[in-house]
């Protein structure tokens, strides 16, 4: 819980009641898609732990497949959706990121998946992250590790975007700052009433070594890496995501 006057982080924000409108494409038929791909990778571990669960997409897609999942989320708002779906319930819990509510070594793989990584102003806190994920696996457990290719990023031309959702129309512009942060400030106003909504995203970006490393700190070594959803290798100029398949030691 937050103390008197702490500010709210911009994690809070955006992934609150207004997720849906700004990120409609992340449904589960997408979740589908990535676990039809990467879904051998998990073999026959259990129980799964989803980091960042978000609304449970992928649990209900891990389920499917008959493994024994839970997941983990900061947001009221994201557990809440998740736990409306009746397979889900009991299976989601409301947590931190940095000090996971789970026993150590209770799981046999994690996901983190579409870019819940970076979000910490502090390094140190990034890094607690991953601490945490191999505290809670279990030796030889796998984690999947889906972040974006920072290196594209810091390469190509960040483009400003305008759309419309659902009765709002959406201004999203994008920066780098200081080669270390991707910042997005994201302004909704709707057309009707004028309301507007406005938040600014900051993901910390990351290199494939620097994530090499900060994974080998926490007990973990990197067995694979992939480029995209489709598991095309990963080429750092090209590829729009990093995809790392990492076991615990």
């Amino acid at each position: 819980m937050k103390k008197p006057g702490e500010p709210v982080e911009w994690y809070e924000i955006a992934f609150d009641r207004m997720y849906p409108l700004l990120y409609p494409r992340r449904d589960r038929e997408e979740a589908e898609r990535v676990l039809d791909c990467f879904g051998d990778l998990l073999g026959d571990a259990e129980p799964v732990l989803d980091l960042a669960c978000g609304n449970g997409r992928y649990l209900a897609g891990l389920l499917k497949r008959k493994f024994t999942t839970f997941g983990v989320d900061l947001s009221w708002f994201m557990v809440e959706r998740a736990v409306g779906t009746r397979r889900l319930r009991g299976k989601v819990v409301r947590g931190d990121m940095r000090r996971l509510p789970f026993r150590d070594g209770s799981f046999g793989a994690v996901l983190n998946m579409f870019t819940s990584f970076g979000y910490f102003a502090v390094d140190m806190d990034n890094l607690r992250v991953l601490h945490e994920v191999s505290r809670t696996l279990r030796h030889g457990g796998l984690f999947l590790f889906d972040f974006v290719n920072a290196s594209r990023i810091r390469r190509q031309q960040l483009l400003d975007t305008e759309r419309r959702e659902k009765g709002y129309t959406i201004c999203e512009r994008r920066s780098i700052e200081d080669g270390r942060c991707l910042v997005k400030r994201v302004e909704a106003a709707h057309r009707r009433t004028g309301g507007t909504f406005e938040y600014e995203e900051r993901i910390r970006l990351y290199d494939q070594r620097e994530l090499a490393t900060m994974l080998e700190s926490a007990d973990m070594v990197v067995s694979g890496v992939f480029g995209d959803y489709d598991r095309r290798p990963f080429v750092e100029t090209e590829s729009e995501r990093l995809i790392m398949v990492c076991e615990r030691q």
